[in-house]
């Protein structure tokens, strides 16, 4: 039986331990933290464009939305102390884990159950860079600073996933932008509607659990309609997605075509029971591909063609040398008159088309791309992929190295910084994110607040009793969309710089904390 779980264990123990007990007083008073993404897009292999750094904020909806949706009550913090009894090894046997009791209740019953802190970030969609702040949580009261790090793994879990999925899906889709383009000439609006149709996906069973599929695969209807994962579709419909997201077709499973003696009875019964103008996908793999298409899918294709009722055939291979598979399929079809050239004398598959789902990867889909266009087939014309596990399992926190990092401590936000061995490791004191054209065209994107300039950031979450939620909150799916479509397109390549005055705060800090002693130098 599953039981809800209180809100204060969403921290780790890591932070729970840490809270209040450890902190310096400046930082137990106030405490900024910000999140930022230390590595892009451009060292992943298997996306589009090597020195492409775009990356694409997603999840911080989702994140605030799971933690705030409702005031904290007394009833999770008692909760809290009875698990967290005997919590703690010490030499001495076990002993309860400690944890800042004191202040949760301050919040339940002082603030309502809505933490006083403040947190902000670019807007959802937003195109940014690496090493650039992405989310800042900063207290608003003396004496909540530790509260701002209570949620560091949640806040890390929601927006590397997100991001890196909807970063991923913006990458793809401006690959099959520019291929589409080559084909069929710069039309922005076939262009963009082929290319959004060229990934389905078909990855809720690679999932880890339903909550990932809801918040991760979520992200993929920004760029590509189709999905098989409705939990997210749900989701995206009651964020006011336009119709046409989140969509599917009629389709077979191997369990299907097996439970008739024979498989082109399968064929035929679904071919029979779907309406004029569908779309059915079969399954085509259970015992030899090529038989079943030339002998059961073949002639549904060929009748559809010759009643002109609009109902477009799908093989779809699940096994097998896929690429071979697809060359063998497109020239069945255009050898049995299913095929048609059209735009500059590319061609398109008819009533016979292929969806291709069998371990695709960005690598995989390429290839196969590159192999039919070289045959005159427009890859868009004759199939689309369905993508599971390598959406899912492509993606991983290491890949943009996420960091959840203290940058100020104290009333006067005294500037902190961790040094570090690794160079690419040091993190930054607090600073804004421009995006004005001047820093955008110089790539100086990361200031000091007193220099000039607007901080893109929005507020997202102000811990008010009343309005507890900023702005950043009510942008729904298709304001969120548009932006993820647009942004992209006008945004540089790459950014994230530090100004000449960040620059030397930092070196100010590593300058005090890394003098070497007179002494040590006698020695």
């Amino acid at each position: 039986m599953k039981h809800p779980l209180p809100r204060l264990l969403y921290g780790d123990a890591y932070s729970l331990s840490s809270g209040h007990r450890f902190e310096s007083d400046e930082a137990n008073a106030f405490s900024t933290y910000y999140l930022t993404f230390r590595k892009g897009p451009s060292t992943l292999k298997y996306l589009a464009y090597p020195n492409d750094d775009r990356i694409v904020v997603a999840g911080i909806q989702h994140m605030i939305e799971k933690i705030f949706a409702s005031p904290v009550t007394h009833g999770e913090i008692d909760e809290t102390l009875r698990f967290l009894k005997n919590r703690k090894v010490t030499t001495k046997g076990l002993r309860d884990f400690e944890f800042n009791v004191p202040m949760w209740r301050k919040i339940v019953d002082v603030y309502g159950g809505f933490p006083p802190i403040i947190i902000e970030g670019v807007p959802e969609g937003s195109v940014v860079y690496p090493n650039e702040p992405v989310l800042r949580v900063r207290s608003t009261v003396e004496g909540f600073g530790p509260f701002c790090v209570w949620y560091e793994a949640v806040i890390i879990n929601y927006l590397w996933s997100a991001t890196e999925r909807l970063t991923a899906a913006r990458h793809w889709l401006e690959y099959n932008r520019d291929m589409i383009r080559s084909i069929e000439g710069n039309k922005p609006e076939i262009v963009n509607f082929l290319a959004s149709l060229s990934l389905h996906d078909f990855g809720m069973r690679a999932g880890m659990c339903l909550e990932e599929s809801e918040h991760v695969a979520y992200q993929h209807l920004y760029c590509f309609p189709g999905t098989d994962t409705f939990a997210a579709a749900y989701h995206a419909w009651k964020a006011g997605a336009p119709d046409g997201t989140g969509v599917s077709v009629d389709a077979l499973a191997h369990r299907v075509v097996q439970g008739f003696v024979n498989e082109a009875d399968c064929y035929n019964k679904i071919y029979d029971i779907a309406q004029d103008g569908d779309i059915i996908s079969m399954v085509a793999d259970c015992y030899s591909f090529e038989n079943a298409v030339e002998n059961y899918l073949l002639p549904l294709a060929k009748r559809s063609k010759l009643s002109g009722n609009g109902k477009v055939v799908v093989a779809r291979p699940d096994s097998g040398d896929a690429l071979n598979q697809i060359l063998w399929l497109v020239r069945l079809a255009e050898r049995e008159g299913l095929v048609e050239k059209k735009v500059n004398g590319w061609k398109y598959m008819t009533t016979l088309r292929i969806i291709e789902g069998d371990s695709m990867t960005f690598d995989s889909m390429k290839e196969i791309n590159s192999a039919l266009m070289k045959e005159g087939f427009s890859p868009a014309g004759c199939l689309i992929y369905g993508v599971g596990g390598f959406l899912r399992n492509s993606i991983k926190r290491d890949n943009f190295s996420t960091k959840f990092a203290l940058c100020a401590v104290g009333k006067d936000n005294r500037p902190v910084i961790k040094l570090s061995e690794v160079p690419g490791k040091q993190t930054l004191p607090l600073v804004k994110v421009l995006r004005n054209p001047d820093a955008l065209a110089s790539g100086t994107t990361i200031v000091l607040p007193t220099e000039p300039g607007s901080d893109s950031f929005v507020e997202y979450y102000n811990g008010t009793k009343d309005l507890p939620f900023g702005k950043g909150m009510d942008d729904n799916f298709v304001t969120i969309q548009e932006r993820v479509l647009k942004d992209f397109d006008i945004m540089p390549l790459a950014g994230g710089k530090i100004s000449l005055a960040v620059s030397e705060v930092c070196t100010c800090i590593t300058d005090t904390y890394r003098k070497v002693p007179d002494a040590a130098l006698s020695r």
